[in-house]
């Protein structure tokens, strides 16, 4: 029996052959831990975290380890062991300084 599951994203998503190496970085940055980017759309992406990664439910996922930083502010949406389902805010795609953006984060 072949079972197949409606697509419900709206989205386009980026599948990456070999996973996107970045870092989970807490909201006031005073933790951060890496990650592998499975898939990623405009509104959110699927995670491969370990360790304390998986226990945090808001937070920047960092794309590039040199440079101005390029991130996005994400919530947990759904673990599965090792995999994680994420969220993002669009309105804080982009370069900024991370001062910036946790200026007008709110804390938990």
């Amino acid at each position: 029996m072949r079972v197949i599951f409606k697509e419900h994203r709206k989205e386009r998503r980026v599948l990456f052959e070999q996973p996107l190496a970045a870092r989970v970085m807490t909201i006031d940055g005073t933790w951060t831990g890496g990650c592998l980017v499975i898939e990623m759309t405009d509104a959110g992406a699927r995670l491969k975290v370990t360790g304390q990664a998986a226990a945090l439910t808001e937070f920047f996922i960092v794309l590039n380890s040199f440079g101005s930083p390029v991130f996005r502010h994400c919530k947990r949406v759904w673990v599965d062991g090792d995999k994680m389902g994420v969220s993002c805010k669009k309105a804080n795609i982009g370069m900024k300084s991370l001062e910036e953006v946790r200026r007008g984060a709110v804390l938990v």
